[in-house]
């Protein structure tokens, strides 16, 4: 670890420490000849066991590890800033995508290479210590949700890893009760190499560009890295807002300040319960359907899991995978999220898998649960923490996150996803991190 302030020059700095920044720090950093910068905006701790708790979310107002983003919606948006990034702060949850998610993709990302890199992760004795919710963590809502669905649709094998379009019982990064985050599972073991180098509390401002196409390094407060490349793994919103207040040309050229990208739209079906839940794990079972909808069975209400939430009620959420489009836009602190309605295809799509989320609510599964005449359908969609797609690979940047019309940067996080998957995007960002890293430390 060293200040943040003065000067650093390194072959290569990297920008976040979360879910991809970890792991392309720990490969980048095996070559002791390459010399890597890390820069981290959160704390040099990792988070203590408190709030490691999976049945907790330290992403309250004022959580150490969080930073909290202004959306048009009258919710923030958390995003984890930390060592480990959101894979420290969030819920665990770490399904793959479907297989067919991938088809849209540039050529090098053929699916035998997507699930060797998978399986780095998630495999047996995989590095995210990646295990199935049991049985007897699922919660009452849990199982019910998973007797009602059971003899209606596909339920994917506990031994599997792949989704499937039907039941998927949620599959966990963690190390038993406790989250197993990226710098668990990558940074803790490199930071002892002498040509890796962590500066925390370094948020940074912008990239240091040269006439506009050549980016030589970042500017974090008082400290310069200049380094041969700069790699954004800062998280979509993370890495828009340093694009944003940077002078690239290829980035924002009507200067607009804003950044069209993907995010998950969820439309919350809510109830009252009969008996308070039992603490557990926030995600424990979920459907996918053949319309690209993520149906959440929730264990109970966000209330029990962040601190200072006011209580509400537990809910089902019905969430559109696909197609939810959305701006980031720049402000003089960070950036803004800004969202449309959905198209009324998506929409209606929405609504009738609310629908029938509420015929599930209202059967005898869920009879000894559900206060009778509770159920609820919200009037508009929320929205589900998961920015993507800023900057699309074989759109604004190549195969590898190298950014159209510039030299010397490249993007590895959820900015660069192509499309959207039938699953949350943080298993799929950490498997593309560690193809890329490895295709980038074999240079």
């Amino acid at each position: 670890m060293t200040s943040s302030s003065g000067s650093l020059r390194a072959d290569v700095v990297i920008v976040g420490a979360g879910s991809a920044g970890c792991v392309l720090a720990e490969k980048l950093s095996r070559d002791d000849s390459r010399s890597v910068v890390l820069l981290e905006r959160g704390p040099a701790s990792l988070p203590g066991p408190a709030d490691r708790d999976l049945r907790r979310l330290p992403i309250h107002d004022g959580a150490p590890y969080a930073v909290r983003h202004e959306t048009d919606l009258g919710l923030a948006a958390p995003r984890g800033a930390a060592l480990g990034g959101s894979s420290a702060v969030n819920g665990g949850y770490f399904l793959r995508w479907h297989p067919g998610d991938f088809a849209s993709w540039p050529t090098g990302w053929d699916l035998e290479t997507v699930a060797a890199a998978y399986e780095e992760l998630d495999g047996p004795g995989g590095t995210m210590g990646v295990e199935p919710v049991s049985d007897d963590e699922l919660g009452d809502a849990g199982a019910a949700f998973e007797r009602y669905w059971s003899p209606r649709a596909d339920v994917r094998a506990a031994e599997d890893r792949w989704p499937v379009t039907g039941v998927n019982r949620v599959v966990m990064n963690r190390t038993g009760p406790t989250r197993r985050s990226a710098a668990d599972a990558y940074l803790a073991t490199a930071l002892s190499r002498p040509n890796l180098v962590l500066v925390p509390d370094c948020p940074v401002g912008r990239l240091e560009v040269v006439r506009g196409r050549t980016v030589t390094g970042v500017r974090a407060g008082q400290l310069t890295v200049t380094a041969g490349e700069v790699i954004l793994a800062a998280g979509t919103l993370g890495t828009a807002g340093i694009l944003l207040r940077s002078e690239l040309e290829a980035i924002d050229p009507a200067r607009t300040g804003q950044l069209a990208a993907g995010e998950h739209r969820g439309l919350a079906v809510s109830y009252r319960r009969r008996s308070p839940a039992d603490p557990g794990v926030v995600l424990p079972t979920v459907l996918h359907t053949d319309d690209d909808l993520e149906i959440r069975c929730y264990r109970d209400d966000f209330a029990s899991f962040i601190d200072g939430v006011p209580p509400s009620r537990p809910m089902v959420e019905v969430t559109a995978m696909r197609s939810a489009p959305m701006r980031i836009v720049a402000t003089p602190t960070g950036v803004r999220l800004e969202f449309d309605d959905p198209d009324p295809a998506t929409t209606a799509t929405m609504g009738e898998g609310a629908q029938r989320v509420v015929e599930m609510l209202r059967a005898p599964e869920f009879a000894d649960i559900v206060v009778p005449g509770s159920v609820t359908v919200a009037s508009r969609p929320g929205f589900s923490q998961h920015a993507w797609g800023s900057m699309p690979m074989g759109t604004r940047t190549d195969w590898l996150g190298g950014v159209y019309g510039t030299h010397g940067l490249r993007i590895v996080d959820g900015s660069v996803l192509p499309s959207g998957g039938h699953s949350g995007p943080h298993a799929t960002i950490m498997m593309m991190a560690c193809r890329i890293g490895d295709l980038l430390a074999a240079r």
